[in-house]
């Protein structure tokens, strides 16, 4: 490694974040990172339904609710 490797400081991974609420019973059931990955908060916390995301507490329909930007996943929420 070089001198000017060293210097050059890298590009921090910016994960674009929306939280998947339940519409009947308000359980966080998970996220959607980067409008692509969802990723439930506990196993079986989303189902997918017709394509559409459904609670897997109750199965009722989730709904986006907050948003942001994080640098990591420890971040999110």
């Amino acid at each position: 490694m070089t001198l000017r490797e060293v210097e050059e400081p890298r590009e921090r991974v910016r994960i674009a974040w929306l939280e998947l609420s339940c519409l009947a019973c308000g359980e966080v059931a998970g996220y959607i990172e980067d409008d692509r990955l969802v990723r439930p908060v506990y196993p079986g916390g989303i189902r997918l339904e017709r394509g559409r995301p459904r609670c897997g507490r109750c199965n009722a329909l989730l709904f986006g609710g907050q948003r942001g930007v994080a640098l990591s996943r420890q971040d999110i929420g």
